[in-house]
């Protein structure tokens, strides 16, 4: 017999893009006019450096680019090049996949618009793009910051910290303090990465005004000069209510969690590359939207002033805020506002890319169109007991096993206790990121019982009948996803922690396997994130239902007695399937929940408010 353990990722972390980099040099190294290099990314240099250069070449064994002719774009013909002296005009914009802008150049008349030598007879070397110089091996000039591979890792393997004039102070060193306000009104000195963690992380961000709020907390002497205005009128009058909504649920969390993972990311304070001193620096994409996150954040120590004398005044701004500040006390201008939307764009691409290793991408929940799958809701019963051949849920703690070895005793534990198997997982899985589940497969029950916490009981053997596959695995799969702790009930409806909640529940439905009859099992589950944690079991009946929409599985929900819960999830699901409402459009009623009720200290529970909405639509 076998089991087997699988860690699944979802969200904003892990697989590694490409490499890139740039360069600099002093005058004396590249000619008379001093001038700066820009190594960019390109389809031969899958890494990106961050060079000064004194104009001596070492020889290296390096991997030669590919030259195939199947990596090689077409080469420009002579007859065919068209650069024209006069404006080009152009067809209506379209838009991308990803809602950017892309314009069609209208067919060019038959005068070519260029001058000179014919771009054909130019020098590119074997390939139709430019060759950049291989890249020389770490050195007393050379800082490489990951280990290459695939994935590369971060270089060294923990971070080391280093607080001098030669490198960049970061804002997670331990050297980095900050002055609070403390009792009877003096001042207590705390660690400034801890005050930005709790900052970003103690209550969701809804709003721009709640975002700059946040990071004054850690930039508190500025409070009286940096305004936000450029980022409060972004909001408010150049994206629509949708956009900034979709911003600060999903898109502005995966930015704060791509910035604190600053310490996991980027092992070592980057050195500086300071005038006339020859030095370069090679990261990875990840590792440089990770300092990025840090700027935007404005967690950078130090960087904030240019006043003559100060430590870095001879170098340029990071931090966002002078981009989030619009010093005219006018409404944001259109290009700071296209400013802004660049790098909202940057970041969105970012934070989508590193969600995707093992394939799996979280939806975007606000305008999914997929359809409600099937639901069975069942007030008898229990998930072991009924759900086979369906993907069991184990309602877990983030350290897998819970209380199970300790004085826990509730779904999870009792579940790894009729399957002792289950526990072997607690050696070597670490604890659970909001992006991550468990996947066991294979363990077989041993033991039945009755009761729960206080009066659970042994009751006896048990004999799992349950068939076996060609590997000798138990036909059962168990996924292990913890839920938020609530401790204040109503901040479980804000989009923040509601959009969270999907993606874990998505991300332990969603699967690139069906079985052999072309379908993926259905869901077994019930009150996920409730009892002990504090959730509310009507909230993650529709939060789960949608979680399993996604990912193309029906649900099988046990409210383990509660008949009345079972009735008003019947209820609510009939009236959503017959008014054909999609995932987006329960997103939405339970975002209208949160404003309309929530906000306003109303007392009508969800499941009748949506059922009372439905009710009145036609």
């Amino acid at each position: 017999m076998s089991t087997s353990c699988k860690k699944r990722k979802v969200s904003h972390q892990t697989t590694l893009a490409e490499d890139f980099g740039f360069s600099r040099a002093p005058s004396n190294v590249v000619g008379s006019q001093g001038e700066r290099i820009a190594n960019g990314l390109s389809p031969c240099s899958p890494t990106l450096d961050l060079t000064t250069s004194n104009g001596e070449e070492d020889e290296l064994a390096v991997d030669e680019p590919s030259t195939s002719e199947e990596s090689q774009p077409p080469r420009v013909d002579e007859t065919t090049a068209t650069l024209r002296d006069e404006p080009i005009e152009t067809a209506p914009a379209e838009r991308d996949e990803d809602g950017s802008r892309h314009s069609e150049v209208a067919p060019p008349p038959s005068e070519p618009s260029w001058r000179g030598v014919p771009l054909t007879l130019l020098s590119f070397g074997p390939s139709a793009y430019p060759i950049l110089p291989p890249a020389p091996l770490p050195s007393t000039t050379h800082s490489v910051l990951f280990r290459p591979g695939k994935p590369p890792v971060p270089f060294p393997d923990h971070f080391k910290d280093v607080w001098d004039e030669r490198h960049v102070k970061m804002p997670c060193s331990k050297m980095s303090q900050y002055p609070v306000s403390g009792e009877g009104g003096g001042k207590t000195i705390v660690p400034r990465w801890q005050l930005i963690r709790d900052a970003l992380t103690t209550k969701p961000i809804a709003n721009s005004y709640q975002l700059a709020d946040a990071i004054l907390v850690y930039n508190s002497r500025y409070a009286s000069r940096w305004r936000f205005n450029n980022l409060h009128d972004y909001f408010s009058t150049y994206c629509g209510d949708e956009e900034a909504e979709h911003f600060f649920a999903s898109l502005l969390p995966g930015i704060i969690d791509l910035a604190l993972r600053l310490p996991s990311t980027v092992t070592h304070a980057l050195p500086l590359l300071r005038k006339q001193e020859p030095y370069q620096i090679t990261m990875t994409q990840e590792q440089a939207s990770c300092l990025l996150a840090n700027a935007f954040l404005c967690t950078f120590p130090s960087r904030n002033t240019v006043q003559r004398g100060a430590e870095y005044s001879s170098f340029p701004f990071i931090n966002f805020n002078g981009l989030f500040t619009n010093s005219r006390r006018g409404l944001v201008e259109p290009s700071q506002a296209s400013k802004l939307a660049c790098l909202f764009h940057y970041f969105k691409r970012e934070v989508r890319t590193r969600s995707q290793q093992d394939g799996i991408s979280p939806p975007d929940w606000v305008s999914s169109t997929r359809p409600l799958t099937q639901l069975h809701v069942d007030s008898a019963g229990t998930i072991e007991g009924c759900g086979h051949g369906m993907l069991q849920v184990d309602f877990a703690n983030k350290y897998v096993g819970g209380g199970v070895l300790h004085f826990g005793c509730v779904q999870e534990e009792i579940r790894f206790l009729m399957c002792p198997e289950l526990i072997v997982s607690m050696l070597f899985t670490e604890e659970l990121d909001d992006n991550e589940c468990l996947l066991m497969t294979g363990a077989e029950q041993y033991s039945t019982y009755r009761g729960y916490g206080s009066t659970f009981e042994w009751s006896g053997r048990h004999d799992d009948q349950t068939i076996s596959d060609c590997w000798g695995r138990r036909q059962v799969q168990v996924v292990a996803m913890d839920a938020l702790v609530i401790t204040n009930s109503e901040t479980q409806y804000a989009p923040a922690k509601m959009w969270r909640e999907l993606n874990k529940a998505y991300c332990g439905f969603q699967t690139s396997d069906s079985t052999h009859c072309g379908h993926n099992m259905a869901v077994a589950t019930g009150n996920w994130g409730c009892g002990a944690f504090g959730g509310d079991p009507s909230l993650k009946a529709l939060l789960q239902l949608m979680a399993a929409s996604e990912a193309g599985r029906d649900i099988v929900y046990f409210t383990f007695g509660n008949t009345e819960l079972r009735d008003q999830i019947h209820q609510c699901y009939r009236l959503l399937c017959e008014r054909m409402v999609t995932v987006g459009d329960v997103w939405r009623f339970l975002t209208s929940y949160h404003t309309e009720v929530v906000e306003k200290r109303g007392h009508t529970p969800l499941l009748p408010f949506i059922i009372s909405l439905l009710e009145h639509t036609s």
